[in-house]
């Protein structure tokens, strides 16, 4: 290992607290202090600096989870987060995305807070999602073809979710008919609504490239005792009127859907 590259090393780990905090011999050497100002206490700045960029960061991701929390166990929580796990990429945005499985591991499901997470991951990725507009033109092909040869096709970061009651609880669901969530952007902003069973069902089906036919059938088998039955014309209208729905194709038919 080169002498830079082991004091660049070094300062990542100081700044990040993986030395012993109050040892100078923690302090990378090959490291010059500014004029009038000591290396411990710059390093030390550098350290402040990373502390509250790691808040800052994660709270435009999960300002849900933050404001559950409060600023300071929030806080708190980035900071402990970012030093088990560093950004990867200088574009602070793809950042978060371990931060479910790091409250499950911390708080467990029964806390609420690795659902709540996923949640807001979700619609991040859904505002980050690639541009995607409806293919009208291909619609027409839902005139024409039955439903064992039609494919819809959902758009860029429409997402089902599974969440656990205590995660709802948190979203001020106290009594949901289901526990599935549809997150997705309309327009510019990322939104989230609840869903049925069959709903869910029939949003995973068509997820997966299932046709028509096993989509619905899907919604069918999925449908909770006691729920209204699916409605494909219902769900057309939103899907079209919510910006969920990007096309519709018919591909080649291969002795079954």
């Amino acid at each position: 290992m080169s002498p830079l590259w082991r004091d660049q090393l070094g300062l990542v780990n100081f700044i990040l607290h993986r030395g012993a905090p109050n040892d100078p011999a923690a302090v990378p050497g090959g490291l010059v202090a500014l004029a009038g100002v000591p290396l411990e206490r710059g390093l030390r700045a550098y350290s402040g600096h990373a502390q509250a960029l790691s808040a800052q960061a994660l709270g435009q991701v999960f300002p849900r989870l933050a404001g559950h929390l409060g600023e300071a166990e929030f806080s708190a929580l980035a900071w402990t987060f970012w030093r088990e796990h560093p950004p990867q990429r200088g574009d602070l945005g793809q950042w978060g995305g371990a931060l479910e499985s790091f409250l499950q591991s911390r708080a467990g499901a029964a806390s609420g807070l690795p659902g709540l997470a996923r949640l807001e991951w979700a619609l991040h990725e859904a505002e980050r999602a690639v541009d995607s507009e409806l293919d009208a033109a291909s619609l027409q092909c839902m005139a024409t073809e039955t439903p064992d040869a039609l494919r819809l096709h959902l758009r860029a970061g429409v997402r089902v979710l599974c969440m656990q009651p205590e995660a709802l609880a948190l979203l001020t669901l106290e009594s949901p008919h289901s526990c599935w969530l549809l997150a997705w952007r309309r327009g510019w902003r990322a939104t989230w609504t609840p869903l049925t069973a069959a709903q869910a069902g029939f949003f995973r089906a068509v997820a997966a490239g299932l046709c028509l036919d096993e989509a619905l059938q899907a919604a069918e088998r999925c449908a909770a005792p006691g729920e209204e039955p699916f409605d494909f014309s219902a769900w057309l209208q939103s899907a079209l009127r919510e910006e969920w729905l990007g096309g519709a194709s018919a591909p080649a038919r291969t002795g079954r859907c």
